[in-house]
């Protein structure tokens, strides 16, 4: 029995056990009544109540106590609340057996007093009236007093005096019967029978009108009660008084009281041999459950034993510090140790990083896990083996408690964890992958009905995870591909357990997509397939990039048309055709670079898109047309008609290409085209050849000012090889500082004074020899040399310029050249802040010269550049101006400080009126525009003349100079500051 239950049943038993008591006792006691012994047995009950109850408080107490083994104490308890039950039972035959007793005793002694009274009435009436006849018969002479006489008739043995006497002996030898009468003054009665007289001391009697009587006579010495009955006898003033014990009056009852007492004792032992049996009984039933206990609790030992050592588990008891109080094998094998050296180690020896109160291993610990009679904590867990390696155990840690407020020890549980974590590692990773991997992943049943789908390929698909699973793969189906094709893709997946491919399918929105596909079978452990799994990637962009990419590496993606590989692959393949015979136009688009420099690229690839355009037109529908560069178009015709049909094609084309073109808003842009001819078989007979023949014809053309045609011969491949020299030479030039700066003055008309100059570059080689500008200037521009060729002329004339001011001569300025190169140079800013820094000289003593087609559809780009430039103090000069394409909203845009007008006007003056007409119009607009007008080219006195007649303020050309080196320049000032006509004309 547990402690608690034991307590509660005690103390339930004894609250039952003293309530029946209290109440059945005061019940019984007020059913029998009277006041005789209800004190004393009142008394006697509470004494036996409060006996019996502490005996059983303090054996309940001492039981408890005990604690742990309390079996015995509970038998002795249990038997001594036998005893008390069936003691209590006997208590109501032995209270039964009272009652009868009383109930017998009180009768007998009414029924005794009844008959004694009536016996000492009659007596007493008898007396009496034979006292009164005597009193009555007596001589006056001889009269006697009353009471003598009363004492005559008694001593003379009074018939009615014996029978009471005789009747009162009856009841028993203690019977009395005496006549009392007072007598004397001092109040003292005379008892006949009694040998003395008794003070007065009267009790009542039941008689009416007794006086009383001596206490002795119904109450003697020795406290016996009597059973007394008296009589007046009025004649003699007397009292007879009839007593015997109340002791012999209940003798004949006596016997039931015995009889009561016997039966109450024999309950009694009754009760004990009873209790004494189950006692005994109890000791054999406990006596035996302690065997059968020992017996289970060996064969649990055993089962324990066993299980304990043959665990899968490995098992360990540790105390609340951690130590090992007892391990397995398992546990043993786990960790690599012997159980021996284990055993008293700590926990923390194997598993080094827990910590108090996260281990579940120290004191508080094992406080913090959960209360209750088994409480648990689970977790994996590293734990070092003895050799050192780091092992994941699957722990279960309890608490084994002595009781639920007592931890006892420590019970641990672990299995190996490292299959398991892997396994879970392995499925974690295989699930992150399925998710969030950008391939389509699908897994069907053997008939093709999908049971699982990632992301990605409902992100593919369009469709949604819940509205396709258990579908079969059909409804994805694109209706591209026939039943062979499904019939091959299974029958392979069914011989080989694998199918790669590319499949169209449908996407959700009804649009086709093309998917790279890989299925796999997926086979169980005995070897049948159970599902496939397809992974898949969209591939239709990268198939049409593909097909773009394929097309970009053959076709020109601005024109469409064949571009250079595939041009030179055409032609080729043109050439294999028996008995060809074609011709080879190499087509150049003239200013290209031009209307890129000024409007953009946009511009340009507007104008090449036209070109192409125009191309296809003119040319025969036969033709092969492609893209051989920048500005380059190749055209391949049949020459079997001649070179007439050719040269016919040739025209048709630099007339279509001559047309104005329209972009970037401008719808007057003006190219030319120059095209180069060769023929097949006559000038090559293979594809490379007969281009690199038609290129040479090409720069002859446009060595003839363009617009225009040329056929190949051999002085064109020589004068091709010759240019190819020019430009490493060039090359050299630059590096090998071959260049030199000559300065050609710029004249004041009104007073032919030298105002300034202009910087023009020069080349001249190791051997001495001087190339023109005309010569190497195009090809440093077609090549972009001439980039650093004018940052070279910008620093040189800067410091020249320096030189000069340091010397005191009078040039205001140096003009320089900047080419549409340099301009679009997103650094030329700050080249020419760093050349003005470097020379030290003010920025408007240096004027930038740029040609009228740069400014001309310039972009943002180019105008903030020359808005810097004149912020710097630079100013700004429109070279060769007339010559392209003169707008005034143009020139409003930009800072211009200088126009100067083009030699081809002023070589005709003054005899020629329209060029007369053109440069005044030229010198009126440069007056309403408030910018100064110079005219270059001048040769004469007459062009001189009509210039500053007609209001141009500055000339320049042969008839004061040609260009010179700076030392020869200086020398022009050192005689006077005018220079004569006819001097200056011959310099």
């Amino acid at each position: 029995m547990k402690r608690r239950s034991y307590i509660a049943s005690v103390t339930i038993a004894y609250a039952v056990g003293a309530l029946l008591w209290i109440y059945l006792s005061d019940r019984f006691i007020e059913s029998v009544g009277g006041s005789i012994g209800f004190g004393v047995f009142s008394t006697l009950k509470g004494f036996v109540f409060v006996a019996v109850t502490t005996a059983l408080l303090y054996f309940a107490l001492h039981t408890a106590a005990q604690g742990k083994d309390a079996a015995r104490p509970i038998l002795m308890f249990r038997g001594w609340v036998l005893f008390a039950v069936l003691a209590l039972l006997t208590l109501p035959a032995g209270l039964i057996s009272y009652s009868v007793f009383r109930s017998a005793s009180d009768t007998l002694l009414g029924e005794r007093r009844g008959q004694l009274e009536f016996m000492t009435e009659a007596v007493a009436r008898s007396i009496d009236a034979e006292v009164a006849r005597r009193m009555l018969e007596a001589t006056p002479h001889v009269a006697q007093a009353p009471q003598a006489t009363l004492l005559a008739i008694v001593t003379n043995g009074s018939a009615g005096f014996s029978r009471l006497q005789d009747f009162a002996g009856l009841m028993g030898d203690s019977a009395r019967v005496l006549i009392a009468s007072k007598t004397g003054s001092d109040g003292r009665w005379m008892i006949a029978g009694a040998q003395q007289a008794l003070p007065e001391a009267l009790v009542p009697l039941a008689a009416d009108g007794a006086d009383g009587l001596a206490a002795d006579i119904v109450s003697p010495p020795g406290g016996e009660p009597l059973l007394a009955a008296a009589a007046m006898i009025p004649a003699a003033n007397a009292v007879l008084v009839a007593t015997v014990a109340t002791a012999d009056v209940v003798d004949d009852v006596r016997g039931v009281a015995f009889l009561s007492a016997m039966t109450a004792a024999a309950c009694l032992l009754v009760a004990g041999v009873l209790t004494l049996l189950f006692i005994q009984r109890q000791r054999l039933r406990v006596a035996l459950a302690e065997a059968d206990q020992k017996a289970a609790l060996h064969a649990a030992e055993e089962r324990f034993r066993a299980t304990f050592e043959q665990a899968a588990e490995g098992i360990a008891h540790l105390d609340l510090d951690g130590r090992f109080l007892r391990v397995n094998e398992t546990l043993c094998a786990l960790l690599g140790y012997g159980r021996a050296e284990l055993l008293g180690r700590s926990y923390a020896d194997v598993r080094p990083n827990i910590r108090a109160g996260a281990g579940g291993t120290s004191r508080e610990a094992v406080a913090s896990l959960p209360s209750g009679t088994v409480v648990e904590a689970r977790g994996d867990q590293p734990h070092l083996t003895r050799a050192g390696e780091e092992i994941w155990l699957s722990c279960v840690q309890s608490i084994a408690r002595d009781t639920p407020e007592d931890a006892g020890y420590i019970i641990l549980m672990v299995s190996d964890a490292t299959a398991r974590r892997t396994a879970e590692h392995h499925l974690t990773l295989a699930q992150a992958v399925f998710t969030n991997t950008q391939e389509g992943l699908v897994v069907t049943d053997l008939a093709g009905r999908i049971t699982a789908v990632n992301p990605a390929f409902v992100a593919i698909t369009g469709h949604q995870e819940a509205e396709i699973l258990g579908q079969n793969m059909r409804f994805l189906s694109s209706g591209r591909h026939d039943r062979l094709f499904y019939q091959l893709l299974w029958t392979a997946l069914k011989d080989t357990g694998v199918w790669r491919g590319e499949i169209w399918n449908r996407r959700k929105d009804g649009t086709l997509y093309l998917q790279q596909t890989v299925i796999s079978t997926v086979y169980g452990r005995t070897g049948a397939a159970e599902s496939y799994v397809g992974a898949f990637n969209d591939i239709t962009q990268a198939r049409k990039s593909e097909i773009e990419v394929d097309r970009l590496t053959r076709y020109d993606p601005l024109t469409g048309l064949p571009n250079r590989t595939l041009t030179y692959s055409l032609i080729e393949h043109e050439l294999t055709r028996e008995g060809t015979r074609c011709a080879v136009l190499y087509i150049d688009i003239d200013h290209l670079k031009t209307i890129n420099d000024s409007l953009g690229f946009a511009a340009g690839d507007t104008v090449l898109r036209a070109a192409a355009q125009r191309i296809r037109r003119t040319a025969p529908e036969d033709a092969t047309i492609g893209r051989y560069g920048a500005d380059e178009f190749v055209v391949v015709i049949d020459a079997g008609e001649g070179p007439q049909a050719v040269v016919s094609l040739a025209v048709r084309l630099i007339e279509a290409l001559g047309e104005p073109f329209a972009a970037e808003g401008v719808s007057d842009l003006f190219v030319n085209a120059s095209i180069g001819i060769s023929l097949f078989p006559e000038d090559a007979s293979d594809a490379d050849t007969l281009l690199q023949h038609a290129h040479s014809a090409l720069f002859e053309a446009k060595s003839r000012d363009g617009r225009t045609y040329a056929f190949y011969t051999d002085a064109l491949t020589r004068d091709a090889r010759a240019r190819i020299q020019l430009v490493a030479n060039l090359r050299r030039a630059l590096t090998e500082h071959e260049f030199t700066v000559h300065y050609q003055p710029i004249v004041r008309l009104e007073d032919q004074t030298i105002v300034g100059a202009e910087a023009l570059v020069r080349w001249i080689t190791p051997e001495g020899e001087m190339i023109g500008p005309d010569r190497f200037i195009p090809v440093a521009e077609e090549t972009g040399l001439i980039v650093p060729l004018g940052d070279f002329v910008l620093a040189a004339a800067c410091t020249q310029m320096a030189r000069w001011r340091k010397a005191g001569l009078p040039c205001a300025f140096v003009a320089v050249n900047i080419s549409a190169g340099q301009l679009s140079a997103t650094d030329i800013c700050a080249k020419t802040e760093a050349a003005l820094a470097a020379s030290g000289v003010p920025a408007d003593s240096i004027e930038f010269e740029i040609t009228e087609s740069m400014l001309f559809g310039a972009d943002s780009g180019a105008e903030s550049k020359l808005k810097r430039i004149t912020e710097l103090g630079v100013r700004i000069a429109i070279d060769d101006f007339g010559t392209g394409y003169s707008s005034l909203a143009y020139l409003k845009r930009f800072p211009i400080s200088r126009l100067k007008i083009d030699k081809s006007f002023v070589d005709d003056l003054p005899m020629s009126v329209v060029d007369g007409e053109l440069v005044r119009a030229m010198i009126d607009m440069g007056r309403a525009l408030h910018i100064e007008v110079l005219a270059e080219g001048v040769e004469d006195a007459g062009q001189m003349a009509f210039l500053a007649a007609n209001g141009c303020t500055y000339g320049q050309g042969f008839f004061w100079s040609r260009p010179l080196p700076p030392e020869r320049f200086e020398a022009l000032f050192s005689n006077a500051s005018q220079i004569p006509w006819a001097r200056a004309g011959t310099a």
